[in-house]
């Protein structure tokens, strides 16, 4: 009796430990599956540019294949891709399955015509103009009656703009001081833009005990700073910087009224380090003569305007095709850039290139020419919208350093500036 009981409990023992076992292989069947996925997911691209008329070679993984077809846009497998090429311009969508089975994801892709811009590498001095006057925070004032007042608090928040103050417009830090050392200490409706939305708040100045009148709030209004030029356009539009101009303390991309590109002149160089970046030291003179610019838009993915008609051709080289991010490989490439007089080309590497990449940190470059090294240490403040040039073409521009590694930063596709 004894030793079937035994049997019995072993038996039960080897079911439990055979459900546990189904139990695991499941689990690491679907999290392999999951990563599989993700993996596809991000080597297969989700959008694609393509010139009309030009053949172009999509790389995609092992196992994924097209539907081919000899419609506008002609789709044709290949071993490790496909290739496409159209006769009109047009959207288009070309669906990826693997192994010509299950659907991986549909391609949308945009045939337009051929493109040239002429990349620039120059230096230059920015200087934008926010539309009303930035909320850097708000804080505690002593009040003339020897009470701590906070006018501001809970009322305006960081990354606010305020436009009006008592119905009239506020466009600089004297004009708002003077309307508040107007109102005294009555309440008065205040017109702010938070988000997307104009505002009416109520503000109350405390009189302080330096006699003055205040409300308790930081702000900013128009900032400036030195850049490169990425290129221009053959009917004179520009783009520079590759990534937004933001607010040094907030870190809040600004909202530009408008602002000015103009002639700077680089004085010295600080060579970055690991964990110190260097920055191009430049001198500009803010002076109608200077003004070489004119700035429309700040984006995520750049600043950009319209070039003045006397000062384009000084500002572009020759003309080149514009790259498209699947004709970009990993390994030697040129950053197009001006430090002593003259732009002139520089190598560097493309250790990484994320084919979906829709931001400003499209690819991990490497500066390893000897001579950009000496100089600067690799990628420093300045430096942004720095043109990156592989196999005669303008394929993107440098956006980013990495603090660690000066030696190491970030580009953006030059398609996702052209985009805006």
């Amino acid at each position: 009796m004894y030793e079937v009981v035994c049997v019995i409990r072993q038996s039960n023992v080897l079911r439990r430990w055979r459900r546990w076992f189904v139990l695991f292989l499941f689990v690491d069947l679907m999290a392999v599956g999951f990563l599989f996925y993700r993996y596809m997911d991000s080597y297969v691209p989700d959008q694609l540019y393509a010139v009309v008329g030009e053949m172009e070679d999509i790389s995609l993984p092992f196992g994924c294949e097209t539907e081919e077809s000899l419609e506008v846009l002609q789709v044709t497998n290949k071993d490790s891709g496909f290739s496409m090429v159209s006769g009109e311009t047009g959207n288009y969508q070309v669906p990826v399955k693997l192994f010509g089975v299950l659907p991986v994801k549909n391609v949308d892709v945009r045939v337009i015509r051929k493109m040239k811009v002429a990349p620039s590498g120059e230096p230059i001095g920015i200087y934008v103009e926010t539309n009303g006057l930035l909320v850097l925070d708000t804080a505690e004032i002593q009040g003339e009656d020897g009470l701590t007042y906070a006018p501001g608090e809970n009322i305006l928040k960081t990354g606010d703009y305020i436009l009006k103050w008592n119905n009239e417009p506020v466009p600089t830090i004297a004009k708002l001081d003077q309307a508040i050392q107007d109102s005294g200490t009555k309440k008065v409706a205040v017109m702010i833009r938070r988000g997307n939305e104009n505002l009416k708040v109520a503000m109350k100045p405390v009189r302080a005990t330096d006699h003055t009148y205040k409300i308790g709030t930081w702000v900013r209004e128009d900032t400036q700073g030195i850049g490169t030029l990425t290129y221009v356009t053959e009917d004179g539009k520009f783009g520079t910087l590759g990534h937004g101009i933001t607010d040094a303390d907030t870190g809040m991309l600004l909202d530009l009224q408008g602002g000015e590109l103009y002639q700077t002149r680089i004085l010295g160089i600080t060579k970055g380090a690991s964990g110190e970046p260097g920055e191009l030291q430049g001198y500009i003179n803010m002076v109608a003569d200077n003004e070489i610019g004119d700035i429309t838009k700040n984006t995520d993915l750049g600043v950009f305007g319209k070039m003045r008609q006397s000062a384009g051709d000084g500002y572009a080289g020759d003309f080149l095709p514009v790259g498209m991010k699947q004709e970009i490989r990993r390994g030697k490439a040129y950053v197009y850039v001006n430090l002593n007089g003259m732009a002139q080309r520089y190598e560097i590497q493309i250790d990484q290139v994320n084919i979906n990449s829709t931001d400003n940190k499209s690819m991990v470059i490497r500066i390893t020419d000897p001579q950009l090294l000496s100089m600067t240490g690799g990628i420093v403040q300045g430096m942004s919208g720095s043109p990156i040039i592989q196999n005669e073409k303008i394929i993107g521009a440098v956006t980013h350093v990495l603090v660690d590694d000066p030696t190491k930063g970030y580009g953006i596709f030059i398609e996702n500036m052209l985009s805006q």
